[in-house]
């Protein structure tokens, strides 16, 4: 029955995401030659956001996008509906004239996005205008790792999770260079002025190369204690895989997931020991969560930003509102077949330590990561 599930949805999407994953590759060529001055854009000191996915990366991304003068990010109607300018400004045409006619379709497609959003608003609140992850973009050219719902054990789906270790050479430049284009395509159309913000928990293995990349950067990652952070982003993939016909709670694919974000979390502790200050920040979601106002402002001084005066307002405003905020995604490691020994050997943590030295203890004895040269 579960090969038959995943059959008929792996048909139900492909009916849907090849046509449209063909107008955005046309639609992106278009670009090239109704905007020439598109190569000629300059992403300037971007801001990315990376780490252990359910460490409060979805958090820290929307309040620092509440600067909207300093920051830009996209949202994922542009991701997933218009990643080209020629498709944004069709868009934003439709829009106007929708505007005139009384939107009527507007008041459409928020009655759908009201119930769609329900469904998931206990595992991660999200709606055509909130800021996403702008890796999303890469699922036409076959280079998102959300792949992996539907197929969990694809060498080539995980080959993409560990993308500087695992992934050849010329995969690499040739995905780098696509999500440069979507960026360039992004601020083209936003405002060159701005800065680029963009959080991917998934690029967190690309590192290096983003680095290389983008050399004038800045990084923010961030991470939190194992035990918490596996089987929430676990339990969060539970019912994206059911309706492939797949179980997160198979030993083999818990295994995959428990080493790849132990990856993760020894890729932060080499870039913290490697990259300067100015350049990159560690912080603990427990840092996060007790003073988000004082750290995101620590941080914008450190890396250099400076926040407009309606975007402090704007912070503080919206730091406040989240203190009050309390998940109800509910998730334990026992539905997983793990406990915590297993993690923090995984992890190389010495819970001891960490409960005497937090959050620093964690960060010791742990192996590099490095990108293949």
């Amino acid at each position: 029955m579960s090969r038959l599930r995943k059959a008929i949805a792996t048909f139900l999407l492909a009916t849907i995401c090849i046509p449209v994953f063909l107008i955005h590759r046309i639609a992106l060529r278009l670009d090239d030659w109704l905007y020439p001055s598109l190569r000629d854009v300059i992403v300037r000191k971007p801001l990315f956001i990376l780490g252990l996915p359910r460490s409060g990366t979805t958090l820290l991304h929307r309040l620092i996008a509440t600067d909207r003068q300093l920051f830009t990010t996209m949202p994922l109607w542009e991701l997933l509906l218009a990643p080209a300018v020629c498709e944004k400004s069709l868009l934003r045409q439709m829009r106007s004239i929708d505007r005139r006619l009384g939107s009527p379709l507007w008041r459409i497609y928020l009655t759908v996005e009201n119930r769609l959003v329900g469904a998931f608003q206990n595992v991660h609140s999200t709606t055509l205008h909130s800021p996403e992850e702008d890796y999303l973009a890469l699922l036409p050219f076959g280079g998102c790792f959300i792949d992996v719902i539907r197929s969990p054990m694809s060498e080539r789906v995980w080959k993409l999770a560990y993308f500087c270790e695992q992934l050849d050479r010329s995969r690499q430049a040739k995905l780098i260079s696509t999500y440069k284009r979507i960026l360039q395509r992004h601020l083209y159309f936003r405002g060159q002025h701005q800065h680029l913000l963009a959080k991917n928990p998934s690029l967190t293995s690309w590192l290096p190369a983003l680095i290389d990349e983008f050399p004038d950067a800045c990084v923010i990652g961030l991470r939190r204690d194992p035990a918490q952070s596996v089987p929430s982003q676990l339990s969060s993939l539970r019912d994206g895989m059911r309706w492939f016909g797949n179980d997160v709670a198979d030993p083999a694919i818990v295994d995959r997931f428990v080493h790849l974000l132990a990856s993760y979390w020894q890729m932060m502790d080499r870039a913290k020991a490697v990259q300067p200050p100015e350049r990159f920040r560690l912080i603990e979601y427990q840092q996060l969560i007790g003073d988000s106002h004082a750290l995101i402002s620590q941080t914008m001084d450190q890396f250099g930003y400076c926040l407009s005066e309606e975007g402090v307002s704007e912070l503080q405003k919206h730091c406040s509102a989240q203190r009050l905020y309390r998940s109800s995604h509910q998730y334990n490691l026992e539905e997983f077949g793990l406990d915590q020994h297993q993690l923090d050997l995984a992890f190389h943590l010495d819970r001891e330590a960490t409960e005497l030295d937090a959050p620093n203890a964690w960060s010791r004895g742990l192996t590099a990561t490095h990108c293949s040269q």
